[in-house]
């Protein structure tokens, strides 16, 4: 800065690259007149102290049903050339939002700037609710950041997978013969619990009141499952009704009364008529058949 005359004179803009503290010095060259002089380094009102930048993070996570994937992305926004680490934890499941003890997932990634930064996948075993949190590590000219137990977006609802149940009853059959009930159960995730199978009739069309008939298996995974054998005692058509009771990872599910496949005729019985009649005789005589 040229002197002209005492007063104040200010430096030039300087903008640092760095974090930390600064300090000044001055010099006055002094001319003809005035003798030179200089500031010491360090002293009073001549240190200029550069804060680490805060930067932003904001956080999506994903969701899914039990047996896809979920994931977190983090956004970092507003920080100094940021370097370091982003590190994703995931807790779970719980009602609540608890992050505490040990997380049931980890993904770490490097950080290079401001940028999104997508953790790795995570294939959840239990359905629930999740929570993810996120931490920046910071660098030397930025610092770490934190996202809250809790944070919005932050909450990953795992679902119970949906079965299907397609059913098929035993043919028709003529009274004095047995009934069945086979279920295919699919789309379950290593599912477990009851399938029960009821019939009702024979005249019974909604299914309705005490059943003629139950039957319970156990579920050791997706698969086909029968019921036990029924011998009706009246002719009529009986109806088939199924229902899985699901588990912690797979919703429950039936077929509905009067569904596909799930009618047995009970038919009457034809009897066997055989006849002889009686033996060759004079006329005059009598005949008969027996």
């Amino acid at each position: 800065a040229t002197v002209s005359g005492n007063g104040a004179y200010p430096s030039g803009p300087f903008t640092p690259t760095a974090s930390g503290s600064y300090y000044w010095t001055a010099s006055y060259a002094g001319d003809a007149n005035n003798a030179a002089a200089s500031t010491s380094c360090g002293d009073a009102g001549e240190t200029s102290t550069v804060g680490k930048t805060t930067a932003t993070i904001s956080t999506s996570a994903t969701s899914a049903t039990v047996g896809g994937s979920v994931s977190d992305t983090a956004t970092l926004a507003g920080g100094q050339s940021p370097s370091g680490t982003i590190t994703f934890s995931l807790f779970g499941p719980s009602a609540t939002a608890v992050c505490s003890g040990t997380p049931v997932f980890t993904s770490t990634v490097a950080v290079t700037g401001n940028a999104n930064y997508p953790s790795g996948s995570f294939t959840p075993a239990a359905a629930g609710s999740y929570w993810f949190v996120v931490s920046y590590s910071g660098d030397a000219n930025n610092s770490a950041l934190a996202s809250a137990c809790g944070a919005a977006n932050e909450s990953v609802v795992v679902k119970r997978a949906t079965p299907g149940v397609v059913t098929h009853a035993s043919p028709s059959v003529p009274m004095g013969g047995t009934v069945s009930d086979t279920a295919s159960l699919s789309g379950g995730v290593n599912p477990t619990g009851t399938i029960i199978f009821t019939l009702f009739g024979p005249g019974n069309p909604t299914c309705r009141g005490t059943p003629t008939f139950t039957s319970t298996k156990t579920v050791a995974g997706n698969g086909n499952y029968t019921s036990a054998l029924f011998t009706p005692t009246l002719t009529g058509t009986y109806l088939f009704v199924v229902s899985y009771s699901g588990d912690a990872n797979n919703a429950a599910a039936s077929s509905a009364c009067e569904a596909a496949n799930e009618s047995v005729v009970v038919t009457r019985v034809p009897p066997t008529l055989a006849t002889t009649a009686s033996a060759s005789m004079t006329l005059g005589g009598t005949v008969k058949d027996t």
